[in-house]
């Protein structure tokens, strides 16, 4: 039994660490759709003040190109999220599954990280979608609309 304490201690700093890195995660994605409605707002702003701008021949509003220019801080947004933190939490998880396998040696069933990652991900059309596809979406739901958006401006003003 004296061996299990200091066990149960490092899978609670690695749980720690996991909703460390999860808050982050969910803290840029916060920022992210601030800068983009700040952008948005600066776009309807440009709308009032009807500029225009010609670009190989094309006259283009400036509100469409405020907005689209909101993609650039959105991708390094996605870029620190994917690529940097994201990959920080997949480390934390997979840390704690043999912390947990330990436990479960020692009598006590502690399957957090496996339970979750278990319920995390689901099927849709016969594909397994993970949370980094699902960070892929989100990401791509708002490009998709911030493209819709900056032609409609770019073009319709």
């Amino acid at each position: 039994m004296d061996n299990i304490t200091p066990q149960v201690e490092v899978w609670k700093k690695i749980v720690d660490v996991q909703q460390h890195f999860n808050d982050l995660e969910l803290r840029i994605r916060n920022f992210a759709l601030i800068v983009t409605g700040a952008f948005i707002g600066m776009g309807s702003y440009a709308i009032k003040d009807g500029g225009m701008a010609t670009i190989c021949g094309l006259e283009i509003s400036v509100a469409g190109l405020v907005v689209f220019c909101s993609l650039l801080p959105l991708a390094a947004f996605y870029l620190m999220d994917r690529l940097w933190y994201h990959r920080l939490l997949d480390g934390a998880v997979a840390a704690a599954t043999p912390v947990e396998e330990r436990l479960r040696e020692m009598g006590l069933v502690i399957e957090l990280g496996t339970k979750i990652s278990a319920a995390s991900s689901f099927s849709i059309f016969g594909k397994r979608v993970r949370s980094k596809h699902k960070m892929d979406g989100f990401y791509g739901l708002v490009a998709l609309g911030i493209l819709i958006l900056s032609a409609v401006l770019s073009f319709s003003i």
